[in-house]
């Protein structure tokens, strides 16, 4: 379809229209009622109609099932008389905007303001859509808004090579740093009940109105890591999936990220800055860093730099995508489902059940080094910390104590260990028994029919080489220094006094390309039973802000790529995925199964549990790396999870004063009889649900029930630690 003006004075002459009123917030409408308050629809499918006023700039979309509208603000918004300023312009603004002067000084526009008012919102028709030109006009910039239909989808872009930056005016232009798109898109008011979902680490809920007066606000995938904070305030978890949800009382959403996510950020709003409970996503379009130096009199100052930017001959494209969920299935459950099922349709998620028995998932950690005095010289020195003959030894010692079914993952296998020297070659380290004894150790697994999965990081660079030279292979910060990233003292969370013991790099993305395939070749070839485990590919992305560099989003397309390719000869575990690996995965581990517990978020949810239970087998962190095992079973019960650990089979003691200096608790032999208890009590209850969803989870304050696709419930009760089974053939 041409492109065509959207011209009010045409419609309004055919057809006498009464006013906005504050009962247009009503949810459900027919179209009649649209077009009488003043809607003209520009779209139309099977399931939505989209419509736009443009005496109020307010976008409205139908559900064609039911009548539900959603609207991109509140009708009534003007009437809010306890949000004043920037926030209330923003709550009808399709876009919010933080730029730069040329003092660097930072400057906040909104498009109700700053383009509507001033008449520079220009309204085109578009295929499926509308097309919304924004014009900052006193800003000196424009960014173009797409917005469409698809199915049962609402889909929200800004094509990245069509923002322009006025820099011939002679008034110096404003440099744009990042965006929201259309930040209360949904909204609810303060008088209704309902929930915003965040991605933050397992996920976490947001009650309406929440006395917190913290905002949320995180990014998607976590923090650049060229961009290297000297200081970190808490620890947090990531947010693993670009998606965000909102449940109001008759329908709810799920909003996907599915352009740009790796460059995005989720913000909401509960009542905090306005009346209306809001969840939005934002992108960054021009990052930045701070450089400390002293000057000449001694005094520290910090200087902001900032990320150079040619919008013309940017690929990328930031869009989002709200998916309506009708009022039967508006809950956290159905949150998930529907993102399941768009990651199937559309990422090449797995549609076929997941019918494994649950198992014990062990990560066996084979070397590291250690650095040792030798002849009055620091040397680093390789330490074996589970030889491959130990591997069946320990098996079987588990096997005599009622296990049976066994996931075994194994890393620091190759010459140098975790955290060592870069990986070149799928040779057998002979530290550990060399050729031999691992041969010995994957006939036992492979007789035995245990699945093996070598651990590799592809991405890190702990030790240089003449291949791996840091100042040649690393990516690049904004201020062009190689990214170094230091160890964190854990009393502090700051680098202070110990960056330099045991700092690490990030190599550039086509340095890891090309390693990845001259060792993957090599490993397909030399080793036959065993999968491979390349965590870092899948939840390590990092820009290279040199000259000739690729930010983080190319990044991803690059690991996507990689993942894609290797996953149709080998199967992989993957450690944590981020979303854009999840299709690659035979098994996932190491799933968070807290959030950052932010003051704002009311309870933490096991939602990325809920996304792949019955279709992905999964395991959670460590039970050795959890300070509370009574927590940590009911976790297992909650989502249907598999136990895991991390051990070593021998030298406890030299991990500390190594690199290796925050991994405690590993020693096998200390945790062999609680493994096997926590084994036999948890299998017993999912193997109930294996191949099962999850299609109902309630909160009952400290109790949790969730109820599987077989009628199956499980609820824990985290006060008391009990827990029970019921309903389907639970006896």
């Amino acid at each position: 379809m041409k492109l065509k003006k959207f011209i009010l004075a045409v419609i309004a002459s055919l057809v006498i229209l009464p006013a906005f009123s504050a009962a247009s917030n009503s949810a459900w409408y027919s179209e009649a009622d649209l077009t009488g308050q003043k809607f003209y629809k520009f779209a139309e499918n099977e399931y939505l109609q989209l419509f736009f006023a443009e005496e109020k700039s307010i976008l409205a979309v139908r559900q064609k099932n039911n009548g539900y509208v959603w609207y991109s603000a509140p009708l009534d918004w003007e009437d809010d008389d306890e949000t004043s300023g920037f926030v209330l312009n923003s709550i009808p603004s399709f876009l919010t905007v933080r730029s730069k002067d040329q003092n660097s000084i930072f400057r906040n526009a909104n498009s109700y303001t700053n383009v509507f008012l001033r008449n520079g919102l220009e309204v085109l028709q578009i295929k499926d859509g509308i097309r919304l030109n924004h014009n900052f006009t006193a800003d000196g910039f424009f960014i173009p808004l797409e917005i469409t239909i698809d199915g049962n989808s609402l889909v929200m872009t800004v094509p990245v090579n069509e923002i322009y930056e006025d820099h011939d005016s002679e008034i110096p232009p404003l440099e744009i740093l990042d965006f929201e798109i259309n930040p209360y898109f949904g909204c609810a008011p303060e008088d209704e009940d309902g929930f915003i979902f965040v991605p933050d680490g397992s996920g976490a809920l947001i009650n309406f109105n929440s006395s917190s007066p913290s905002l949320y606000s995180q990014y998607v995938y976590g923090r650049d890591n060229s961009i290297v904070a000297t200081r970190r305030k808490n620890v947090t978890q990531n947010a693993c999936l670009p998606v965000f949800g909102l449940s109001r009382k008759d329908s709810a959403f799920i909003a996907v990220i599915e352009s740009g996510e790796s460059r995005a950020t989720i913000q909401a709003d509960a009542g905090q800055q306005s009346v209306y409970n809001a969840v939005s996503a934002g992108f960054i379009v021009r990052d930045f860093d701070s450089v400390s130096f002293r000057e000449r009199t001694g005094t520290p100052r910090d200087v902001v730099i900032y990320e150079k930017t040619d919008f013309e001959k940017s690929e990328d494209v930031y869009s989002v995508r709200y998916i309506f969920i009708d009022k039967e299935d508006n809950s956290l459950a159905g949150m998930a489902a529907a993102y399941r099922k768009y990651l199937q349709k559309n990422k090449g998620f797995t549609t076929q059940p997941d019918q494994s028995e649950p198992a014990l998932t062990i990560d066996f950690i084979g070397s590291s080094n250690k650095k040792r005095t030798i002849a009055g010289l620091p040397m680093n020195v390789g330490v074996a910390y589970t030889p491959f003959s130990s591997v069946k030894s320990t098996l079987e010692t588990l096997k005599e104590k009622g296990l049976s079914n066994f996931n075994v993952k194994f890393e620091g296998w190759v010459k140098g260990g975790v955290l060592g020297k870069y990986p070149s070659s799928p040779k057998p380290q002979s530290l550990l028994g060399g050729k031999r004894q691992f041969r010995k150790m994957t006939d036992y697994l492979e007789e035995n029919n245990i699945p093996l999965y070598l651990g590799v990081d592809f991405v890190h660079l702990y030790s240089s080489d003449l291949s791996h030279i840091k100042e040649l292979t690393a990516n690049r910060m904004i201020n062009r220094s190689p990214v170094k990233v230091p160890d964190y003292r854990m009393s502090t969370y700051t680098d202070e006094k110990i960056s330099d013991k045991y700092p690490f790099y990030i190599l550039r993305s086509e340095k890891v390309e090309k390693d990845f395939g001259r060792f993957f070749n090599r490993f397909e070839r030399k080793i036959d039973y065993a999968g491979l485990s390349p965590d870092s590919l899948g939840n390590v992305l990092s820009s290279d802000f040199g000259p000739k560099g690729i930010r983080r989003n190319k990044v991803e397309e690059k690991f996507v790529s990689m993942l894609q390719e290797s996953s149709y000869q080998k199967k992989m575990m993957l450690s944590a995925p981020f979303a854009y690996a999840l299709p690659f995965a035979s098994y996932v581990s190491d799933l968070p199964s807290k959030s950052s517990r932010y003051d704002v978020e009311d309870a933490e949810v096991p939602f990325y549990q809920m996304v792949i239970k019955g279709y992905l087998p999964f395991s959670n962190l460590p039970a050795n790396r959890n300070t509370n095992m009574e927590e940590y079973k009911l976790k297992l019960l909650e989502s249907g999870a598999d136990i895991s650990f991390v051990w070593i089979t021998q030298n406890p003691d030299l991990i500390s004063d190594s690199r290796m200096q925050s991994y405690v608790n590993l020693y096998s032999q200390d945790w062999i009889d609680d493994a096997a208890a926590l084994y036999r009590e948890v299998t017993e209850v999912n193997s109930k649900v294996k191949g099962c969803t999850i299609v109902d989870y309630k909160i009952d304050g400290d109790i949790r029930s969730s109820t599987y696709s077989n009628g199956i419930t499980v609820t824990v009760n985290y006060a008391d630690g009990s827990y029970s089974v019921t309903g389907g053939n639970a006896e």
